[in-house]
């Protein structure tokens, strides 16, 4: 039988300790709402964007705002969740593989850029 590495075991047993709590419960249902809410939503990059499926466009912070005032979640859940959507759930339809390093080029500059205005 292989043995995993001490590292791993430590990982996942404070993971699943961390899932278990109240802070990770709260994490879990942020996540789930957040991809729920962006369900049918799609960007505009170009003004980094998320166009909501009711036509809104929205910054993240708009974003974040407007889950909040639907949920009362916390604040910080729901903008690391949308990043999450953004950096791996949302995926363009009908780009080629160029196209495509292209989007999450642009992806990752919206992420940096965000982030460092936050820093601010």
């Amino acid at each position: 039988m292989k043995r995993i590495p001490e590292a791993e075991n430590d990982f996942v047993e404070g993971f699943s300790k961390w899932l278990e709590s109240e802070d990770g419960q709260h994490s879990m249902e942020a996540v789930d709402y957040v991809f729920e809410a962006l369900k049918g939503a799609d960007l505009d990059i170009a003004r980094r964007k998320i166009v909501w499926a009711d036509g809104q466009k929205l910054t993240i912070d708009q974003s974040v705002k407007k889950i909040y005032k639907q949920t009362g979640m916390n604040v910080e859940a729901i903008r690391s969740h949308i990043i999450g959507w953004l950096e791996m759930e949302y995926e363009p339809k009908g780009l080629d593989d160029e196209q495509m390093e292209l989007f999450e080029s642009q992806i990752n500059a919206w992420i940096n850029e965000y982030g460092n205005s936050l820093i601010k």
